[in-house]
């Protein structure tokens, strides 16, 4: 079984991450029957008083798609400047954190690392409801120009719900980029659908101009802890 070493970086940022950009290394796992109660505890006692130099944790579950994993943690902050701040933590502290975490954990999966490169909406703390769509992009820079544009002519349906770009630096299973879009939970990610299908013309400008795709991963995950400030 993989050990875990949660080190590192950024899950979302607010709009701030454009002065000062922010990364991210995300840590899938498969958590034994009845186990995350357990688990929410632990990090609840390691991460919950902590001190950030920048970012901090989000813990989420796994609900629904191409994800045969049960949850996600994913460290995130600002690039150089990032994890907690010196002094807060004990070296031995965090190697029985690592020891104690394994104990509910079934299976590690895949692991990956990289940096967010456009940020729209609210903090995912407030849409804790998030699709994730990873995938292969041919031609980086056209894909960035086209969702920075369907995501401000999207600004009023996604009534302050987040959306974010990011690639991958390290890892990503075959995918370059991810998009997220956050919601306040199912019910509301398909209303947002709904309307998207409402603006047929806003998603064909998108679809023509981000240029050839091939999907990887669609899933969605759900907050359940959220450590840090953004």
């Amino acid at each position: 079984m993989k050990k875990i070493y949660l080190l590192g970086v950024l899950l979302f940022s607010m709009l701030a991450f454009s002065q000062a950009q922010n990364s991210f290394a995300v840590y899938e796992m498969k958590v034994k029957k009845g186990g995350e109660r357990a688990l929410a505890q632990l990090f609840d006692d390691y991460w919950g008083d902590a001190n950030w130099k920048s970012g901090g944790v989000s813990v989420e579950r796994i609900a629904i798609g191409d994800n045969d994993m049960t949850h996600r943690v994913i460290v995130f902050g600002q690039v150089g400047n990032r994890g907690r701040a010196e002094g807060d933590v004990k070296e031995f502290e965090w190697a029985l954190f690592q020891q104690r975490v394994n104990d509910y954990v079934e299976e590690w999966g895949p692991s990956a690392a990289g940096r967010f490169i456009s940020y729209f909406g609210g903090s995912p703390n407030d849409f804790p409801y998030i699709q994730l769509y990873e995938f292969e992009a041919e031609n980086p820079a056209a894909f960035k120009t086209a969702f920075e544009k369907v995501a401000k002519k999207l600004s009023k349906i996604q009534d302050g719900r987040p959306m974010a770009l990011g690639n991958y630096d390290i890892g990503g299973a075959g995918a370059t980029h991810w998009v997220a879009i956050g919601h306040n939970n199912f019910g509301d990610l398909l209303e947002q659908k709904v309307k998207y299908e409402e603006v047929p013309k806003v998603l064909q400008e998108f679809l023509s101009n981000r240029g050839p795709v091939e999907p990887v991963r669609n899933f969605t995950v759900n907050i359940i802890k959220w450590y840090g400030e953004l």
